[in-house]
């Protein structure tokens, strides 16, 4: 007995030769192709056109230049800084806020920390002082 299986005689591709499903297929990729392309060109078309007329449909708002070009103001300092405020010594700072001259303020350490405002009235006041002790 023989237990070999018989082999078939038919051939895979019937009634279309391997050249024709070559072309075939060929063909639909290249379609294919065709078809993502053009989708891909419409929507840079459309991103130019949202460039050129800067519309950007995002809920992001860019820093204006004033914001990136100059750092936030500080509204309160330290007795070096307020020294540096007013041109004074820190000695000058610490000694207007021991005699209650300066009197809105925060101990930190050894150190104070004085709001700018608070900076302003004692400059005002201490001006207004001196002045009036020039002309008595």
């Amino acid at each position: 007995m023989n237990n070999e299986r018989p082999q078939s005689r038919r051939n895979p591709v019937r009634g279309i030769g391997t050249g024709a499903a070559m072309v075939i297929s060929s063909l639909v990729l290249g379609i294919c192709t065709i078809i993502a392309g053009a989708s891909v060109s419409g929507s840079v078309k459309k991103l130019t056109a949202a460039v050129e007329k800067q519309e950007f449909s995002s809920s992001y708002t860019s820093p204006s230049a004033l914001t990136v070009s100059q750092p936030a103001e500080k509204k309160y300092v330290n007795s070096a800084e307020a020294a540096d405020y007013l041109c004074m010594t820190s000695q000058q700072i610490k000694a207007a806020v021991e005699d209650g001259r300066i009197d809105e303020y925060i101990k930190n350490g050894d150190d104070y920390i004085i709001s700018l405002s608070e900076l302003d009235d004692f400059f005002s006041e201490e001006a207004y002082r001196r002045y009036n002790a020039d002309n008595s």
